[in-house]
């Protein structure tokens, strides 16, 4: 005779009983890790300051950026050498045709208006009227179809000898941009505000209070926030900042910047020895991510502070000083990107060649490999014989989203190895890819 199946010794309702204890730690964790997000993350934040902001600032930066490669990287060996990338003729060619590309068509993904470090201490009527323009010309740029998928401003800190003076800025340039609700417009969408030198949760909690004031009293979309985490207080806080921030609602903090040179001053590490790739430094990047992960908050590395200056710009310098700033920025992206960190900033025209180059490089890297792997998941996964884990899934499918974000990949190449957009979507966990 056949063995009879086994029975559970526990009834549900026992089963039920004695773990009832874990509804609140479910619900906790649900709330503390609300998903991974849903939109595309850009690979920096252009940072300049306000008084700077012009209508044409986008196409402007590009074809300074466009001028500097034509000079300074105007052949694919040309270009690999300059930023250290891979000097195989293929993928040279391939880094070459991708920043060409980019600064044809979206050189600049996210723009941050500075009134903050990069703007300085200015007198009162001069930052008024600085940050009324900047909001002003974030118009003209949108009317001119040439303002960046996100943009937003960096007031002023809520530090009390600068607080005052932050919030009114703050204040000038969303009722700027509100007016063009009057004519029917709407406020251009992928506004970020971006917080600095935050040192206690409660300032974030002051600075959503008084945005959520002007979002009512101007009637605007909800906006997102970003905080800088650049003192020791803030790295020592981040838990609470993240559980804070996910207590405003979903979708408002939206990012978590290292501010690389205040906090390396902040720690008395030397002005030569201040940068992203430093110790203390991918210690505070490490806890940003770990608090970050699975909450939909993205983390963004900080800036090179070399610049590519040649002689056009600034006399006596030349092509091996633009060479020396590029290798530099994208050694430090590559290495950001190693470890998980795919946004940082940009401050010159001429660091989007070497972001992008940077960028297209890391991409590039395996992602043939990653194509046939994630098909192969994606089989296992339909037919329910998964070799690889959920976990590596998702990775491979976060490299192939990434890649379709930049350009480098179509639907056509997705069909060719058996995908879809929006399920390679799903496997990311991104429940709205680009362009799906």
């Amino acid at each position: 005779m056949p063995t009879p199946p086994a029975a559970p010794t526990l009834p549900p309702e026992v089963v039920a009983r004695l773990s009832a204890p874990l509804d609140p730690v479910d619900a906790a964790l649900a709330a503390r890790h609300p998903g991974t997000g849903t939109g595309r993350q850009p690979v920096h934040t252009c940072y300049l300051p306000a008084d700077r902001m012009r209508p044409d600032l986008v196409p402007a930066w590009a074809a300074r950026a466009g001028e500097l490669l034509a000079a300074h990287g105007g052949d694919p060996a040309r270009l690999a050498a300059a930023t250290g990338g891979d000097p195989a003729p293929d993928r040279a060619a391939a880094v070459h045709a991708h920043v060409l590309r980019a600064l044809a068509t979206e050189p600049i993904q996210d723009l941050r208006v500075d009134l903050e470090d990069g703007y300085g201490s200015r007198p009162d009527e001069t930052e008024d009227a600085d940050a009324v323009r900047a909001a002003e010309a974030v118009l003209a740029a949108a009317g001119a179809g040439t303002l960046p998928t996100r943009y937003g401003l960096r007031p002023k800190s809520l530090d009390p000898t600068v607080r005052v003076r932050g919030l009114r800025s703050l204040d000038l340039f969303l009722t700027t941009l509100a007016t063009t609700l009057a004519t029917g417009g709407g406020v251009p969408p992928g506004l970020v505000l971006t917080l600095p030198k935050v040192s206690d949760p409660a300032q974030l909690r002051v600075f959503d209070a008084i945005v959520t004031e002007l979002e009512q009293r101007l009637h605007l979309p909800p906006i997102g926030i970003e905080v800088q985490v650049e003192t020791p207080a803030a790295v020592l806080a981040l838990p609470e900042l993240v559980r804070v921030g996910l207590t405003l609602g979903p979708g408002r903090l939206v990012g978590l910047h290292v501010g690389t040179y205040d906090y390396s001053a902040a720690l008395g590490i030397s002005a030569a020895d201040q940068a992203s790739d430093h110790p203390a430094v991918e210690y505070a990047t490490a806890l940003m991510q770990l608090v970050a992960a699975g909450t939909g908050i993205q983390v963004a590395d900080g800036s090179s502070n070399l610049l590519p200056i040649d002689a056009t710009e600034q006399p006596g310098t030349g092509g091996a000083d633009v060479h020396q700033a590029w290798r530099r920025h994208a050694e430090l992206i590559r290495r950001a990107w190693h470890r998980g960190l795919y946004q940082g900033w940009d401050l010159h025209p001429g660091q989007l060649v070497s972001r992008h180059a940077a960028v297209a490089g890391c991409l590039l890297t395996g992602l043939d490999d990653a194509i046939a792997r994630l098909a192969a998941y994606a089989t296992a996964h339909q037919s329910g014989t998964i070799v690889d884990e959920p976990a590596t899934g998702r990775a491979l499918a976060g490299h192939v989203l990434r890649a379709l974000d930049a350009g480098l990949l179509d639907d056509d190449n997705l069909a060719a190895a058996g995908l879809r957009r929006d399920l390679v979507g799903r496997l990311s966990g991104r429940a709205a890819p680009v362009g799906s």
